[in-house]
């Protein structure tokens, strides 16, 4: 196991951090506070004195070090930080459980709930909907559980997803997606309620063609190929494929007017593709996945920002430039994931970069110059 170790964190005392105790049985007795300027990662924060303790806020800690901070039910707030337990796929069996998902639970996720009618919705600032993205994740969920464990439990729940995407599926082969999104707050530009995603349409075929073999129900294997449909059809004819420097296959996440380059969606999706080829025997997906190793061999590296992943390649594709946005550790930890998987397809393609970003997660940087 690799564990993120957040660095000197026993210098500051953080309130309100771990404990359920309500916040007001451990507020500090005697003296009062003053405010100290804290030298905090080569930049002074404002903190308070009390005593002989200092106290530090906690979002300038959740921003330097990788911590996320909520506030549950209770009122109390707590900050997490990444402790890494990265899985690796050894062997990829189209017909197995899908990567790690047979130890995912979508329904302890971030604004998911789960419907009366057993499909996952999303609830944001403006609205509660049906994503897509997270609907064929819960589908696959399932399906591998099912799989792994043998337990039909799992069963109608994946068929319930399987339904839910033939009935919402269009004449596109894609599953709109049903509200407008801006990426990083409009870098990127404006995506208008009906978008399609990449990671969807990838991660929804696998999906129904596991299905089909599964269960041998035809419908869903016709469904498993018509959802390729968006991912060969170029943003600017409504779809999500884009040619990166004017030649090779990438599968936007996000389609959105400028690039984004998503990493975690693009891997998903051929992932996705690979696994349609082979369970359908499909001639069709198993040149867009050849196609695609092609786009990784060159793309790879740019994502690579010596002590951790990028998350997306905006920083490469905007003008003007902006900073690289490196990703969450769990964010990098999925990219080992999906990159064990490629490797375990193509024989080690990838195993020198996959080894290097997994050392990055136990702390293992490039040496500089």
């Amino acid at each position: 196991m690799h564990k993120f170790i957040i660095p000197a964190i026993a210098l500051f005392t953080v309130a309100a951090c771990t404990s359920p105790e309500p916040p007001a049985a451990r507020r500090p007795s005697g003296g009062a506070a003053i405010q100290a300027p804290l030298g905090l990662f080569e930049e002074t924060v404002p903190g308070l004195r009390l005593n002989d303790k200092l106290y530090v806020p906690l979002d300038a800690l959740s921003e330097r070090l990788g911590l996320t901070v909520s506030t549950g039910s209770d009122g109390v707030a707590r900050a997490e930080y990444f402790e890494d337990d990265t899985p690796l796929i050894d062997k990829h069996d189209p017909r197995g459980p899908w990567l790690h998902f047979a130890n995912v639970d979508v329904t302890t996720w971030r604004r998911i709930s789960i419907g009366s009618d057993g499909i996952p919705a999303s609830t944001y600032d403006f609205g509660t909907f049906q994503y897509p993205v997270e609907v064929v994740q819960y589908g696959m969920e399932n399906y591998s559980k099912w799989v792994a464990t043998g337990d039909e439990k799992y069963r109608p729940k994946a068929e319930t997803v399987a339904r839910w995407l033939l009935e919402h599926q269009d004449a596109k082969g894609g599953w709109p997606v049903p509200f407008a999104y801006s990426y990083r707050e409009g870098l990127a530009g404006e995506l208008p309620a009906g978008w399609y995603s990449g990671m969807a349409q990838g991660i929804g075929a696998a999906f129904l063609a596991k299905m089909y073999d599964k269960t041998k129900e035809s419908r869903y294997g016709k469904a498993a190929l018509e959802a390729l449909r968006p991912l060969r059809t170029e943003v600017a004819d409504g779809g999500v494929l884009r040619r990166f420097e004017g030649r090779l296959d990438f599968y936007e996440e996000y389609p959105t007017p400028t690039p984004t380059h998503v990493l975690n969606g693009y891997l998903f999706a051929l992932i996705g593709v690979y696994d349609v080829g082979e369970l359908m025997d499909d001639k069709t997906a198993r040149e867009m996945f050849q196609r695609g190793l092609k786009t990784l061999d060159r793309m790879l590296p740019l994502y690579d920002l010596s002590y951790r992943t990028s998350y997306d390649l905006l920083h490469y594709t905007r003008t003007p430039a902006t900073a690289p946005n490196p990703a969450r550790w769990d964010y990098h930890s999925l990219h080992v994931t999906q990159l064990s998987a490629l490797d375990a397809i193509t024989g080690g393609r990838y195993d020198a970069i996959e080894q290097r970003w997994l050392g990055y997660l136990g702390g293992k940087a490039l040496p500089g110059n």
